[in-house]
């Protein structure tokens, strides 16, 4: 009898530790989250800034539109798992402020920048290659399970001559 109570209990432990596990992970990671736009004018996207992002949840908006000028490094022209082009802009020196200790940790002190693929056919969203040097428009976010910053979505980006 007190061998079934036991096993009762650590059930019920196991459940209840699941559940808070699989609570704290769909409200950091995997679940939505809307990001309203606070800014104006052309190259700020109106309404939900995270729309259309993958994860959404795992997001700390910094600001809901920012501009950053850089030069394009490791972009493999393939998308991501989830559809995004990823790749790094090492950022002129007016943008080095979008950058924290993990973007010069993990990222060679560059800034991670994301094109989703609800704006890989937009006319504004040029998809750049090594070399290109651009400007670009986005939510600016810390990726907390990386804890780097990104402009991510990219919703607008300009190759610079």
């Amino acid at each position: 009898m007190l061998g079934l109570k036991r096993k009762y209990v650590i059930i019920i432990i196991f459940a209840i530790v699941v559940s808070i596990v699989g609570v704290y992970g769909y409200f950091n990671y995997f679940g939505p989250q809307t990001v309203m736009q606070t800014k104006s004018g052309p190259d700020c996207r109106q309404g939900n800034v995270l729309a259309g992002t993958g994860r959404q949840a795992r997001f700390l908006v910094l600001s809901t539109c920012e501009k950053a000028v850089g030069v394009v490094h490791n972009m493999t022209g393939q998308r991501q798992d989830d559809g995004d082009y990823q790749f790094n802009i090492d950022v002129d020196e007016p943008y080095k402020r979008l950058l924290n200790g993990n973007n010069i940790k993990q990222v060679n002190g560059m800034l991670v920048v994301e094109i989703i693929p609800k704006d890989q056919n937009n006319p504004n969203v040029a998809i750049p290659k090594n070399g290109d040097r651009i400007e670009v428009y986005g939510a600016w976010v810390t990726d907390r399970p990386h804890g780097w910053n990104e402009i991510h979505p990219a919703w607008n980006v300009t190759i610079i001559k």
